[in-house]
């Protein structure tokens, strides 16, 4: 019952022979369906869990309190963004996405400011009607809560008025990472510019987990939800399946949620599973960064994972002793195709050593977004701060990826 649109302008993706997409799956959030011939079908995975008070049906904090808590959270009436989004008409092009429990319309202010308006649709299924309405509260109640931060998208104000409900946010011209990173090929990003969109990406996650109170686990990092600014400045969008957790608590107690191709193996493991930490936006990064490095889609032909399918070239190019380099030779195996003529050595290297550190290694020996952060901005080096000598071992204890069935999640 989930949607799939992000909040950004239109993109268009190219087929590529070299890796040819397969059922990406899309969560709970809305991710850009932006174009109608997109290659990629996604598969919907498990809604967030309700919240729901047993007396009301309705969730614990009130999104009028939500909203009005900080400074600049406007409240608009629904003629107001009907206006502003040209009636929600399709006919114009004015649509940013379609997902089965909302749209994204572009949206223009009568002050002039750009926005996207979320509009939730109504389902008949009372249950679900009752999930979405937690849903579009629970987002409203966190994005109103996280101070203004460069690398996260900006929520601008709300209406609800019984009948409609709307998110207002900040305009993000330059569509998802997903989109441009997979899409035609005079787009291709240089590797310059993918080292500012993983670091950009990391200080938010940074500033999620370790700055914001209360802390936010945002539980669905993807290349769908980080859409990319003017000079691809990113921002972490869709923040429907976001949790917060307390400074004192070790972690959060909630069912599998996210992307499946983007979630740790720990969320099926028996004695972790239902504990969420911020580790598992750790180990969703990595993946993005896998994407960022290899030009590939998280999940390949015949279903299988990237993070799979990098482990023998990651092998060949981290079994060095020689902390100053990488072996570039041995880089052609798994960089992009479309990039292996760009001198970008110093920028490869910190994002191979970074994706390692979030992938590979068991979680609860996994770096903090903080440290990710430093290596990525050049101020610590990896084989002595994330990616130790030993830490190859993690290569060859086998892959923990290919998930029973009985323990994926059930797709509704």
């Amino acid at each position: 019952m989930a949607p799939g649109c992000c909040f950004c302008g239109r993109g268009n993706r190219r087929k590529s022979g070299n890796h040819p997409p397969i059922a990406e799956e899309s969560s709970i959030p809305i991710e850009a369906t932006v174009n109608k011939k997109q290659e990629i079908k996604e598969e919907t995975a498990i809604p967030i869990e309700a919240n729901i008070s047993t007396e009301k049906g309705e969730s614990a904090i009130p999104i009028e309190a939500a909203a009005k808590r900080k400074k600049g959270v406007r409240t608009f009436s629904h003629e107001e963004l009907a206006k502003a989004a040209r009636y929600f008409s399709i006919s114009d092009n004015n649509r940013l996405g379609d997902g089965l429990t909302g749209e994204v319309f572009k949206g223009d202010l009568p002050n002039g400011e750009v926005v996207a308006i979320k509009r939730f649709k109504h389902q008949a299924n009372p249950e679900h009607e009752k999930l979405a309405r937690n849903q579009y509260e629970m987002e409203a109640e966190i994005l109103s809560r996280i101070e203004p931060h460069q690398n996260i998208v900006k929520v601008i104000g709300y209406c609800d008025d019984a009948s409609n409900r709307l998110l207002v946010y900040e305009f993000v011209p330059n569509n998802s990472l997903k989109s441009c990173l997979h899409g035609k090929e005079e787009h291709t990003i240089k590797w310059s510019d993918r080292l500012k969109i993983a670091l950009g990406t990391a200080k938010g996650l940074a500033y999620l987990h370790e700055i914001c109170k209360p802390r936010i686990i945002h539980r669905d990092i993807k290349s769908a939800n980080i859409l990319l600014g003017d000079e691809f400045i990113p921002k972490i969008g869709d923040f429907v399946l976001a949790k917060e957790f307390m400074s004192s608590h070790t972690h959060v107690s909630t069912g599998p949620r996210g992307t499946i191709s983007y979630e740790p193996p720990e969320y099926y493991i028996a004695d972790l599973r239902g504990k969420l930490t911020e580790k598992s936006d750790v180990f969703s990064f990595g993946v993005v960064l896998l994407e960022l490095i290899t030009g590939k889609f998280a999940i390949l032909g015949d279903n299988e994972r990237l993070v799979n399918w990098a482990l023998s070239p990651l092998k060949q190019v981290l079994e060095t002793d020689n902390k100053e380099d990488l072996d570039m030779e041995k880089y052609n195996n798994l960089v992009d195709f479309k990039l292996q003529k760009d001198n970008g050595k110093k920028e490869i290297s910190r994002m191979i050593y970074c994706a390692a550190a979030c992938v590979y290694k068991p979680m609860k020996l996994g770096p903090k977004m903080s440290q990710i952060v430093e290596v990525l901005e050049g101020n610590k080096e990896p084989m002595d701060y994330i990616w130790l000598r030993n830490d190859t071992q993690y290569l060859y204890q086998g892959s923990p990826y290919a998930l029973p069935e009985a323990l994926r999640p059930a797709v509704p």
